[in-house]
């Protein structure tokens, strides 16, 4: 039996969740495949019998470039599917609905949960030595105690799985409650209002050196080079990405993240790169 989780990451926080849950599973008689969404088209992921899908929450959903990527993705033909998310704050109904999404594509849902990490988006704006800043730095990332929790759950669909359980046995079907929905709403709508104004506001200042880092890791293909300049277009996901990665602290929205914190994932470590897809030369 093999297990797919694949995942988009903007700032290594999904990142690490989908690594620990892999980790948390390595004993179980099955093999574990992690895979960037960014990394090869959705049709092209198949080949599993178990898909753990994994994102940060934006608007009390999953990120808008990921959604296309569930339309194309394989169908699921009775497979069984799990969803993770990351949260700053709220995640609302994003597992849900990303449940009924993969459940509209064939896949059998059967769980998920949302995970509390640092909100990428609200740390570019604090200062680099604030009590938040130091909260996200020294939090206990060895004991992720929701992600514990679907773990667990994982590991009994799987073993009954093994032991020739039927999946629709293990389906999951947790109502919606509708004062949640209406906070998704509120929420959502604060969200995109913030996101509408801050996405028009990026920018490189004069430490910028032209590396071109920010435009190979956009997911979204919202930033190019030219002449040496960084310019940014309109199809920004508002994933922090750029502003996080620049070595150079380069990159701004607007003066108010000027030499604030940055953030690097749990270990200080993320590396986006490795995320995304081959360059041509090494498809060759």
């Amino acid at each position: 039996m093999r297990i797919l989780l694949a995942y988009f990451s903007g700032t290594g926080n999904t990142d690490y969740v989908a690594h620990y849950l892999a980790g948390k599973l390595r004993d179980l008689p099955v093999k574990i495949a992690l895979c960037s969404v960014e990394q090869q088209p959705a049709e092209a992921l198949d080949g599993f019998d178990l898909l753990a899908l994994g994102f940060p929450v934006y608007a009390c959903d999953s990120p808008t470039l990921l959604r296309p990527h569930l339309e194309r993705l394989s169908p699921g033909a009775g497979r069984g599917a799990f969803v993770f998310c990351t949260k700053g704050a709220w995640a609302g109904n994003a597992v849900l609905r990303n449940l009924d999404r993969l459940a509209r594509r064939g896949y059998v849902p059967l769980g998920g949960t949302s995970v509390g990490m640092p909100g990428s988006d609200g740390l570019a704006f604090i200062g680099k030595d604030s009590w938040m800043a130091r909260a996200a730095l020294h939090k206990d990332y060895d004991h992720l105690t929701a992600a514990d929790r679907l773990a667990g759950q994982m590991a009994q669909v799987l073993t009954g799985l093994l032991a020739g359980i039927p999946i629709e046995r293990f389906r999951w079907l947790p109502p919606q409650g509708l004062g949640t929905r209406l906070l998704d709403r509120l929420w959502a709508g604060v969200y995109r209002l913030a996101e509408k104004h801050l996405r028009r506001r990026f920018w490189a200042d004069e430490r910028c050196n032209g590396c071109g880092l920010c435009a190979r890791i956009c997911p979204a293909d919202n930033v190019e080079l030219v002449q040496g300049q960084v310019r940014f277009g309109d199809r920004c996901a508002l994933c922090m990405r750029c502003i996080h990665t620049c070595p150079q602290e380069a990159i701004q929205i607007g003066r108010t993240t000027v030499d604030r914190f940055r953030w690097h994932g749990p270990r200080s470590d993320f590396k986006p790169l490795r995320l995304r897809p081959p360059k041509e030369e090494e498809r060759s």
